[in-house]
């Protein structure tokens, strides 16, 4: 009886000492795959100046974002999945006191954008 009680702490020992190997490898494996880093969200900044004659609703990366009044400017925050670079679609719409409808237009930044990055884009309309 003795003898199996050995045994049995032995072969407790190494199954824990194989879990723990296997448990340390796999946390090492998920913490520097491929599939954590492109969860990894981060920002990037566009600013958008209104040097047009009317007021501008504004449509960032499919987002709402509010409007612009004349003359001002103000810096949108774009958040770029897995730190790709892209570039940014923004649509412009303004009331044209001639139409009843609204009059939009659609801009895109000069270059991709990364992480951190700013980029600068100017709207005017006139008559």
């Amino acid at each position: 009886m003795l003898i199996l009680l050995k045994y049995l702490i032995i072969m407790m020992k190494q199954l824990l000492k194989i879990f723990s190997i296997t448990l340390a490898v796999l946390l090492i494996y998920f913490a520097f795959s491929e599939n954590a880093k492109a969860d990894k969200a981060c920002d990037a900044f566009i600013i958008i100046s209104n040097n047009s004659l009317f007021e501008i609703n504004l449509t960032v990366d499919g987002m709402p974002s509010g409007n612009l009044l004349v003359g001002k400017t103000k810096t949108y925050t774009v958040t770029l999945n897995g730190d790709v670079a892209k570039r940014v679609k923004v649509k412009a719409e303004y009331q044209d006191p001639d139409y009843i409808d609204p009059k939009a237009l659609n801009f895109v930044t000069k270059s991709k954008i990364e992480c951190g990055q700013t980029d600068t884009m100017y709207i005017a309309f006139t008559k």
